[in-house]
């Protein structure tokens, strides 16, 4: 009898070994996540109605669309720090504020002329057919006759064997470049479709300043850009900013343009050349920059006003007198466009900006009020930071981590969120760049836990790790993630999630349009969050720090 009771005993071990098994995240052998119970009784505290309000309010007219430094964007800080203060998170050195120092400007409608050496002209319109602003931050930029050269992509990338500038003396003269990289068109070369951060007109801005140049001319096409041109106008004309220059700061070109295709056909035809037989040169590693025998004349006038913008900042200190030293980030902008005149109906249009970004700050918001009113703390600090200026340029974010105010080193994660889930409950998320950090493993983990199935971005080609503010941390050589909503909606047709993200960016998406929809769900904000906010207490909780793995570009050696 003592031989059946014990053959029992191990068999009902070995069936109870089985059972917990089958219930712990797999992944590579890795030690299995926990959560703990307190953790779970914060993240409950999340809910929809909160979330709703902290977005009707922020999108409402009364912030006047959230601008860097206008009155409805200082409200928006206001408000954010107050709620901070409210929640019991700390001031960093004695504010809620790090007062970011940006310059305005405004760009005064002109005309655009080229001229060909045979004698023919073309002129472009301001915002119908091209955008500009001084890259200098000057109030007059004034370009007489400055030679065009067109430049391919405007790529030099040694690691893909490219060189869009070869054999070419591009100082002085206007640089005429396609938006995106050789892999849109050649799925054979760079990565695909998958956009890198040679695409991106950030990087052609930059890089023809380091060779030279006086201007560039980016050719806007909605496959290339993957937007329509009327984001390029709502997002380039008005008030635009920059970072106050120094000493320090990195060389820029005078002009940053954007012109529609058509006009690229037109200054092409200019010259007694044909813009699709440049661009199939462009596809070419042998490619080389083609003069345009064409000139660019134009005197661009600037209103200029420097002003301050703040991020906003609280701080909840860890509980482990040693990790406390370290911080997660937890990232969301605030601002959007502001308030914009529209010369066909004399009217003043609000870009109220609510999924873009209210809905990310409402998140943010949530998830900083549930860990603060929860009596749990993480080994490690997490400093909540509402930026601003990400939409001209990742400038808040940018500034921080120039000059961060926890130690960069001493920084395990930033965690960003950049327009979260309002159409309802998903059954997958997107943890944007997850896959290059540890920091994957664990979210894989915390995945399974939750029922959930994390999936790469849906749209690769719109380089979306490259557009919002955790990209800043990923420079400075922080494992970092944005934390994107999936496409499959609980309740939903297989295909609605997709088609109804991808009507808001062709109608909404940067238009005075991006306001609270009668159709919202923020049951699905408020699962976002909830998923973030256990993202963040798990990675603050864990004694290990997160690192980059194996070969790639943002390694901490590297960066500090």
């Amino acid at each position: 009898m003592k031989t059946l009771h014990r053959w029992a005993a191990a068999w009902w071990l070995l069936w109870l070994v089985a059972q917990v098994g089958a219930q712990l995240p797999k992944s590579s052998g890795a030690a299995p996540v926990v959560v703990p119970d307190d953790l779970r009784a914060a993240i409950a505290r999340i809910q929809p109605a909160a979330l709703r309000a902290h977005t009707e309010l922020l999108s409402d007219d009364l912030f006047e669309g959230r601008a860097p430094g206008a009155r409805g964007g200082l409200l928006a800080a206001k408000y954010i720090a107050a709620q901070f203060q409210t929640y019991g998170l700390e001031p960093v050195n004695g504010s809620y504020f790090q007062n970011v120092p940006i310059v305005n400007l405004r760009a005064q409608p002109t005309t655009m002329t080229l001229r060909a050496a045979n004698g023919g002209q073309v002129e472009l319109d301001y915002g119908t057919e091209f955008t500009a602003q001084s890259g200098e931050c000057l109030p007059e930029v004034k370009l007489d006759n400055a030679p065009v050269i067109f430049a391919g992509y405007g790529i030099v990338a040694p690691e893909y064997d490219w060189n869009d500038y070869k054999d070419v003396d591009a100082r002085g003269k206007v640089v005429m470049l396609l938006v995106n990289d050789p892999g849109l068109r050649n799925p054979n070369i760079f990565q695909g479709r998958t956009l890198t951060y040679y695409g991106r007109w950030t990087y052609k801005f930059e890089e023809a300043a380091r060779q030279g140049a006086r201007g560039v001319l980016l050719i806007h096409t909605t496959e290339s850009a993957t937007y329509p041109w009327q984001v390029v106008q709502s997002s380039n004309t008005g008030a635009r900013s920059e970072l106050v220059r120094d000493a320090d700061s990195p060389p820029v070109v005078a002009l940053k343009s954007w012109i529609t295709d058509d006009a690229a056909v037109r200054i092409a035809k200019l010259s007694g050349k044909s813009l699709a037989a440049l661009i199939e040169q462009a596809e070419r590693r042998d490619f080389r920059p083609v003069p345009l025998d064409v000139t660019l004349s134009l005197d661009l006038k600037s209103e200029v006003t420097t002003l301050e913008s703040p991020n906003v900042v609280g701080l909840l200190p860890g509980r482990d007198e040693k990790l406390r030293e370290e911080c997660v980030v937890v990232t969301a902008h605030y601002d959007h466009f502001g308030v914009k005149d529209d010369p066909p109906t004399g009217k003043r249009l609000v870009y109220h900006g609510a999924l873009d970004n209210a809905s990310g700050t409402a998140a943010l918001l949530a998830m900083a009020e549930a860990l603060a009113k929860s009596a749990w703390r993480p080994r490690r600090s997490v400093l909540f930071l509402a930026v601003t200026a990400e939409e001209q340029g990742l400038l808040g974010a940018q500034y921080y981590c120039e000059r961060p105010l926890a130690p960069l080193e001493k920084t395990a994660a930033n965690v960003n969120l950049d327009e979260v889930n309002v159409f309802g409950r998903t059954r997958d998320f997107v943890p944007l760049g997850a896959e290059r950090s540890t920091l994957g493993k664990t979210i894989d983990a915390l995945a399974k836990l939750e029922g959930l199935t994390m999936k790469p971005d849906p749209f690769p080609q719109n380089g979306s790790f490259f557009r919002s503010d955790h990209f800043c941390f990923a420079k400075a050589g922080v494992p970092c993630l944005s934390l994107n909503f999936g496409v499959e909606i609980e309740g939903k047709p297989a295909d609605w999630g997709k088609e109804r993200f991808e009507t808001y960016l062709r109608r909404d998406y940067h238009q005075p349009t991006d306001v609270i929809q009668d159709d919202w769900d923020f049951r699905g904000a408020a699962q976002h969050a909830q998923f973030a906010l256990l993202i963040v207490g798990v990675v603050a909780e864990d004694p290990a720090m997160p690192d980059w793995l194996p070969g790639e570009a943002f390694q901490r050696s590297k960066k500090s």
